[in-house]
């Protein structure tokens, strides 16, 4: 019984993730944005500038290529820009421009209304709860992860 629930708790994490991209991927089409995208942009618009993508990589647990793809992606698109470091030319801070920022407010509306939706019902304590197994199950995934590569 435990793993049938165990892979019920995988199905339906992989749905919710998979359902929230989607969402947002039609909300935001009109701007040529991307769900994937959108979360980047917004890490870097809600801290202080420069961004490194190795920040990026670090806190949303993403691969260098992935961040990278991204990060071209925002850039042909107009939503950043580059800049130079003056103690290490290979690292370049990125910052959003004057268009990321017209859209931030519904970029922001956008995830908080599907969050809304989706913790439709909830109560409090239900999600400090779910959110606790989450880390609890985020952690244990990482100590594999590290196992594995000490392997």
């Amino acid at each position: 019984m435990r793993k049938e629930i165990q892979k019920e708790v995988i199905i339906s994490s992989k749905y919710v993730h998979q359902k929230i991209g989607c969402i947002i991927n039609s909300e935001l089409a009109h701007n040529d944005i991307t769900a994937a995208q959108s979360h980047v942009l917004m890490f870097i618009m809600c801290h202080e500038p420069p961004v490194y993508p190795s920040d990026i990589q670090r806190e949303m647990h993403i691969s260098g290529a992935t961040v990278s793809g991204l990060v071209k992606k925002l850039r042909s698109k107009g939503y950043l820009t580059m800049e130079g470091c003056d103690t290490d030319e290979r690292r370049r801070g990125l910052i959003a421009t004057e268009k990321a920022a017209m859209h931030k407010a519904e970029i922001e509306n956008c995830m908080g209304s599907i969050e809304d939706k989706a913790f439709k019902g909830f109560e409090e304590d239900e999600l400090e709860t779910l959110n606790k197994l989450l880390s609890r199950m985020a952690e244990n995934l990482k100590d594999a992860e590290k196992e594995g590569q000490d392997k």
